[in-house]
């Protein structure tokens, strides 16, 4: 058998002009991690992340506390989804549904509940595969790519290896509904309580994938800070 460690990335820049960029914090909770991983005495035969500088950011800071870190793989695969476009496309119909979504809408970088409301109405409706318009990747699409770049780790490393994946929330959650056979939405909700620097392990073979542990913070949690557990 062989495992996976799937690293969320440090809290990103939630409100800033650039949400892709670890916020201070976030740099902080990657250190961390890398430093959990090296305590723990684990080493990575390879590592993998996606094209976004929160992913990469906090996959570098990791690694960096690693005594013979493996070098980064890079592939746009490991990516969040992009819910901007998904969220603008599918916004009108909600509005119209709901007409306290106009004026959610214009507050969500700078009120949570706002963007919790708009985001959650627009991300389930996308899961469901039924208001699909074309502008945006679709939760299908999404799938097929997670799961490509999941077989990649898994062909390209085979029995007795010990990989780090460095990604987001989505991702996460993709790997967890092939791990569990979950239903679409409960795939979804699971992103919502992924924390920031979080590690989630799995271990597979040539036919199967098994999952170890979810969403642990507890390199986090023995510090005694509780502003070190985030979700944004």
């Amino acid at each position: 058998m062989s495992t996976i460690y799937i690293i969320r990335h440090g809290q990103a820049s939630f409100g800033a002009d650039n949400y892709d960029c670890l916020s201070e914090l976030g740099r902080r909770q990657s250190l961390i991690t890398g430093d959990h991983f090296a305590d723990l005495g684990i080493s990575f035969d390879a590592a993998y992340c996606g094209t976004m500088a929160r992913q990469q950011d906090t996959a570098k800071a990791v690694l960096s506390r690693l005594p013979q870190p493996p070098e980064l793989q890079v592939s746009a695969d490991f990516n969040e989804y992009d819910s901007g476009p998904t969220i603008k496309a599918l916004l009108p119909a909600m509005i119209q549904e709901n007409p306290a979504m106009a004026q959610a809408a214009p507050k969500m970088l700078e009120d949570r509940r706002a963007f919790q409301m708009v985001y959650e109405g627009a991300m389930t409706r996308w899961v469901s595969g039924e208001y699909d318009t074309g502008e945006a990747e679709t939760w299908a699409s999404f799938l097929e790519r997670s799961g490509r770049a999941l077989d990649r780790i898994m062909s390209d490393n085979g029995r007795g290896k010990t990989v780090a994946m460095f990604s987001s929330g989505g991702p996460i959650s993709a790997v967890m509904r092939r791990a569990l056979n979950l239903e679409d939405q409960t795939a979804l909700r699971l992103t919502w309580m992924i924390k920031n620097a979080s590690v989630s392990s799995f271990f597979y073979n040539d036919q199967d994938l098994a999952l170890s542990s979810f969403n642990s913070a507890t390199h986090l949690e023995l510090l005694g800070e509780p502003g070190l557990i985030t979700y944004r």
